[in-house]
């Protein structure tokens, strides 16, 4: 096993979880390894995206490789997953396994992350109910009008691209996000550029 996944102990119950450096792909493939069903993995509300584990399932997973952490690196992985939480939508249905298509995001937020920086990414498909919680690194961040995608064509519609909007030229983008967040073209956003960790 290259990425570690890692289980812990509490009464009843037991977690199945990576660090926020590894992908959860690397965490839904070892669930199926051990074949836990998808509907024991947990995502929304709490602090580290993990499956639930009875005491069989939690002794097959140490079986399989999964690492066993105490109650002390239990408490400092809750605070290495403490990201801060951005919003992706992506208009691509994507099936399991396959790469989401967006690597940029527009925002009025998150004005001074840092280039490597981890966030957390609630990841909204088009088709697909609710969100999923993908962990991104920060490439670059710029402060830049949203005009910029509509002076230049070329920039505009690779950057809708980006976005995840390859329909949609950069003007059209840009009539969509000022019509969204009622803003006008002139008006600065942040536009972080990330990848998938």
């Amino acid at each position: 096993m290259a990425a570690a996944v890692y289980v812990d102990q509490y009464d009843g119950g037991s977690h199945l979880f990576v660090d926020p450096e590894t992908s959860l792909d690397v965490l839904h493939e070892f669930a199926m390894q051990i074949n836990l069903p998808g509907s024991a993995y947990k995502v929304k509300g709490i602090a580290i995206p993990h499956y639930l584990l009875n005491q069989k399932q939690r002794d097959q997973a140490i079986a399989e490789g999964a690492m066993c952490l105490d109650e002390t690196g239990v408490e400092s992985m809750e605070k290495s997953w403490t990201l801060p939480m951005i919003g992706i939508h992506s208009t691509v249905s994507v099936q399991p396994g396959k790469q989401i298509t967006n690597y940029v995001r527009r925002t009025f937020g998150h004005r001074d992350p840092q280039p490597g920086a981890l966030m957390k990414a609630a990841v909204r498909i088009q088709g697909d109910l609710g969100v999923t919680t993908r962990v991104i690194r920060v490439v670059s961040v710029r402060r830049e009008a949203l005009s910029k995608m509509e002076h230049d064509p070329d920039y505009g519609r690779w950057e809708a691209e980006l976005e995840g909007w390859p329909q949609l030229s950069g003007a059209e983008f840009v009539r969509c996000f000022c019509k969204k967040f009622k803003v006008v073209p002139a008006t600065p956003v942040t536009r972080i550029e990330f990848t998938y960790v």
